[in-house]
């Protein structure tokens, strides 16, 4: 199981609307940030590969999505856990 935090920036226009989107995809969860223009995201999937391809395959290309940031990520089956980093 891999776990990536994310910062994702998005339209002001119709935030609601982008947090509703990104609520639909699969091994997302949103949390607020104390930013209106952005949302913390946490990216589930079974490996790094895997998240990774979310971020940027699905997350990045929601209408309304601005940006994304990875700024953690943590892989359970990988045994040196000396971090990693996700970009697209």
């Amino acid at each position: 199981m891999a776990v990536v935090g994310a910062f994702a920036r998005i339209d002001l226009a119709d935030p609601q609307a982008v947090r509703d989107r990104l609520a639909e995809i699969a091994g997302i969860t949103l949390f607020d940030l104390d930013d209106p223009g952005k949302v913390g995201l946490v990216i589930e999937a079974d490996d790094l590969d895997r998240a990774h391809a979310k971020l940027c395959a699905e997350i990045e290309r929601v209408s309304g999505v601005l940006g994304v940031w990875p700024v953690y990520a943590h892989d359970e089956s990988d045994s040196s856990n000396t971090g990693h980093q996700v970009h697209c």
